[in-house]
């Protein structure tokens, strides 16, 4: 299964384009996905991207990439599904490709350490050095990914991310279920991380976690799942969505069971149909901004909401 997901462009500054190929080898499904999601863009030179595959992970891949789309910074990884318009996929790639508009900026690193505070501020490090002109603190999207086994990604990896990055960049910090992140470095990644830098109108929604030892009702599960996805479109101030990421706790996933169809369901029916919703299934998820708090809980969910730039 492989498929272009269609991204309106009319009047917009922000180019989007999405790719989704599924199959067992994921170098085969990272190549035919980028080459849709190139589509998308409609001539327009990608500015980042984001790639995360499941299945067997992918070694070379980011080189192969490149020679898509050219010299284009990568970040992401390899996890256990990824989430489509046909709900969880354990074999393919997505890759999501985004060129700013007039005025923005974006950043993309990837970097190693002893743990995931010190890889965590090595990434930011590299992508704040790339911004000279930036405002005195960051501000936009921050999309991070790290490897499993290196500790909770709130307290080891966001709040030393926001002592550099500062409190307006919102982030989202995903924990893989498979050791490779995808991303230049010059030793082995512990975690890579994208930005992108502008008044893009951006939104966090968080549903909370549950005791490992009893999950809730599926239904309180869902409804918990639908507020967060309100809750950052809501932060979108009036600004109609441009792309819906969904990022799961493979927790969460696996206590719905059955009932995690009807949990995606009831996520994409609160959007435009028209509005690309995709995301991933992970051990763990944290996410830091406004009205969202760095907290490492068993079972959470993050929905991240991105506009355009609004206008005066």
């Amino acid at each position: 299964m492989h498929a272009p997901i269609p991204v309106e462009t009319e009047s917009k500054t922000l180019q989007i384009g999405i790719g989704f190929a599924s199959h067992q080898d994921s170098m085969w499904a990272a190549v035919r996905a980028t080459a849709m999601a190139r589509t998308g863009l409609h001539g327009a030179s990608p500015d980042l991207v984001l790639l995360v595959t499941a299945g067997v992970p992918a070694q070379d891949v980011v080189p192969l990439i490149r020679g898509v789309l050219g010299p284009v910074g990568v970040a992401g990884g390899a996890t256990s599904a990824i989430l489509t318009h046909n709900g969880a996929v354990t074999a393919g790639a997505l890759v999501i490709c985004l060129a700013n508009g007039e005025g923005a900026v974006s950043g993309v690193a990837a970097a190693g350490g002893n743990d995931l505070t010190e890889a965590g501020q090595g990434a930011a490090r590299l992508i704040l050095a790339g911004w000279p002109f930036r405002m005195r603190y960051p501000r936009g999207l921050g999309l991070a990914f790290v490897k499993p086994g290196f500790g909770a990604p709130a307290e080891a990896f966001l709040q030393p991310w926001r002592v550099l990055m500062g409190p307006k960049m919102r982030t989202v910090c995903s924990v893989l279920s498979a050791p490779r992140v995808y991303g230049a470095s010059t030793g082995e990644p512990l975690a890579s991380a994208a930005c992108l830098e502008a008044a893009y109108s951006t939104g966090l929604g968080y549903a909370e976690g549950f005791d490992g030892r009893s999950a809730p009702a599926s239904d309180t599960l869902i409804q918990g799942s639908v507020d967060a996805t309100l809750t950052a479109l809501k932060r979108l101030e009036g600004d109609g969505a441009r792309l819906l990421l969904v990022i799961e706790s493979t927790a969460r996933h696996r206590a719905l069971g059955a009932a995690a169809a009807d949990e995606w369901a009831a996520i994409k029916g609160t959007i435009d149909s028209r509005t690309p919703c995709v995301g991933w299934l992970c051990d763990h998820v944290a996410a830091y901004g406004r009205g969202v708090r760095p907290v490492d809980a068993h079972g959470s969910l993050v929905v991240v909401a991105l506009g355009d730039t609004p206008r005066r």
